[in-house]
C-alpha cells in the first residue's frame, strides 16, 4: 500500500516536471531556429509538432484543470476534478483528491459569492484516511449563506497525555483516533457587514489500539475512550474583507457559542462552547499585507479530551504538533507579513504564541508556547494559492504543504 501511494506521489509530481519541460522544449527549438545561421527548416518542422504534441503527463494535467460540466465561463454550473500532494507533521505526505462543483444564485458574478460543493478524499502513508462533503451555498446576493459539513477520518497520532505539563514531560506513545462530525451552518447578513446565525453539530471521536502507557494518560485524567455529543448555538460575524479569498484590507470578527445538552451525548453533563476570532488586514506598501489573527477556543470543564482545543496544524502555531499541547482551553495570537515578489510568487514570514489550560482561573504566563516561521507561496488559480511553511517552536518544528493562507 505505501509502495502504490509513493508511485502515485511521483506521478504528479512528474506531471508538472513533465509539462514544464515540454513547454522549454518547444522554447528551445525556436529558440535555436533564430540563432542558427543555417537553419534545417524540416528538422525545424519535425522538432516543432513533436514539441506542440501533448505529452501523457501534460495531456492528464489540462485534464484535471479542464471542468467536466459547464465549460463556459458564464455556465450555470461548472464541475471539475483536482489532485495534489499535501503534508504535515501529523499526516505525513497525503494524497488529496477531489471533485468540486460551482454555482452562482446571485445576481452578481462575485467569486466571494459563488456557491460550490466539493467531495474530497485524503490517504497518507501514515495510515491517515478522511472522506469529507462539504460546501457553501449562497442565496439573495449573498445576503443569506448555508454552510455544511460531513466527514470521517481515521489518523495515527502521538501521544504524551493530557494538558500542558503531561505533554512537556511524559514519554512519547500512539494511539489511533477515529472521528465523525456533521455540522450545518445558516447565515444571515443583517447590514453591511453584519452577519448572525444558527448552528448544528454532532461529533464522535473515539481512541483505539491504544497501549497500556497511553491508556495510564487517559485513565490518570479520569477520561474515557470515546464521546459523543450534539449541540445547538448562534454565532455573530463581521466582515469587511475585500474577498475571502486573497484578503488584501478589511476586518473579520466572529463570536461563536453553543450549548450541548446532557441528552444529546455521553459526556455525563451539559457543555458549553465559546470560540471567538478576530483577525485583521492591511497593506503597508506594494505587495504586502500585513495580517493578525487573535483566536480563543473555550469548552467547559466536563468535555471529554477527545474534542478540547490542540494548538499546532496547518492553520494556527504552525510547526507544532497538533494534539500535544492540549487542554479545554486554549488562546493563540499571531502576527504575519505577506509578500508578493513577482507574477503568481511570494512569500511570509510570521511570529504569535498561544496557550493551552484547563480553567481561566489556571492560566500560566510561564507556559505560553512560542512560534515563528517562514514559507514560499505560488497562486494556482483565482480561488486557490499552494502553501509551503516551516514553522518552530517549543520543543517542535515542523512542514506544511497545504492550499491558501493559514487564515
Amino acid at each position: 500500500m505505501r509502495v502504490a501511494f509513493l508511485v502515485i506521489v511521483v506521478i504528479l509530481l512528474a506531471a508538472g516536471i513533465a509539462a514544464a519541460q515540454e513547454t522549454a522544449s518547444a522554447r528551445d527549438t525556436v529558440r535555436r531556429a533564430t540563432t542558427t545561421g543555417l537553419v534545417d527548416y524540416e528538422a525545424v518542422r519535425r522538432n516543432l509538432e513533436r514539441g506542440s504534441k501533448k505529452g501523457f503527463f501534460r495531456r492528464a494535467a489540462d485534464f484535471m484543470r479542464k471542468p467536466m460540466f459547464g465549460r463556459s465561463p458564464d455556465a450555470k454550473f461548472r464541475a471539475h476534478g483536482m489532485a495534489g500532494v499535501a503534508y504535515s507533521q501529523e499526516t505525513s505526505v497525503m494524497l488529496v483528491a477531489s471533485l468540486r462543483g460551482y454555482y452562482n444564485l446571485c445576481d452578481g458574478d462575485s467569486i466571494d459569492t459563488e456557491s460550490h460543493a466539493a467531495f474530497t478524499g485524503n490517504v497518507s502513508v501514515s495510515g491517515f484516511y478522511r472522506l469529507r462533503f462539504s460546501g457553501d451555498t449562497f442565496l439573495g446576493c449573498g445576503d443569506h449563506r448555508l454552510t455544511y459539513n460531513i466527514q470521517a477520518s481515521t489518523l495515527p497520532v502521538k501521544f504524551w497525555g493530557l494538558g500542558y505539563d503531561a505533554a512537556d514531560r511524559n514519554p512519547r506513545t500512539r494511539y489511533t483516533r477515529d472521528d465523525c462530525s456533521f455540522d450545518v451552518r445558516y447565515m444571515r447578513r443583517i447590514a453591511g457587514g453584519f452577519s448572525v446565525g444558527a448552528t448544528f453539530d454532532l461529533r464522535y471521536a473515539a481512541a483505539r489500539s491504544v497501549d497500556e502507557r497511553g491508556a495510564a494518560y487517559i485513565s490518570a485524567a479520569g477520561q474515557r475512550r470515546s464521546a459523543i455529543s450534539a449541540g445547538l448555538g448562534a454565532v455573530a460575524e463581521y466582515d469587511t474583507r475585500d474577498s475571502r479569498y486573497r484578503t488584501t484590507k478589511g476586518l473579520y470578527l466572529s463570536l461563536f457559542a453553543e450549548a450541548r445538552p446532557r441528552g444529546l451525548g455521553d459526556c455525563g453533563a451539559t457543555l458549553w462552547h465559546i470560540t471567538a476570532v478576530a483577525d485583521y488586514y492591511t497593506p503597508l506598501w506594494s505587495g504586502s499585507v500585513l495580517a493578525v489573527d487573535l483566536y480563543g477556543d473555550l469548552w467547559s470543564s466536563a468535555t471529554s479530551w477527545l474534542f478540547w482545543p490542540s494548538l499546532g496544524g496547518a492553520s494556527r502555531l504552525r510547526g507544532y504538533y497538533a494534539g500535544r499541547y492540549s487542554d479545554r482551553k486554549m488562546i493563540t495570537a499571531q502576527v504575519e507579513l505577506r509578500q508578493r515578489i513577482r507574477g503568481p510568487f511570494g512569500f511570509c514570514v510570521w511570529g504569535g504564541a498561544g496557550n493551552v489550560f484547563p480553567s481561566h482561573k489556571l492560566i500560566d504566563a510561564s507556559k505560553t508556547l512560542p512560534n515563528c516561521g517562514a514559507g514560499f507561496r505560488m497562486e494556482l488559480g483565482p480561488k486557490a494559492a499552494l502553501r509551503i511553511d516551516y514553522g518552530f517552536g517549543h520543543h517542535s518544528n515542523g512542514l506544511v504543504i497545504n492550499v491558501n493562507e493559514a487564515f
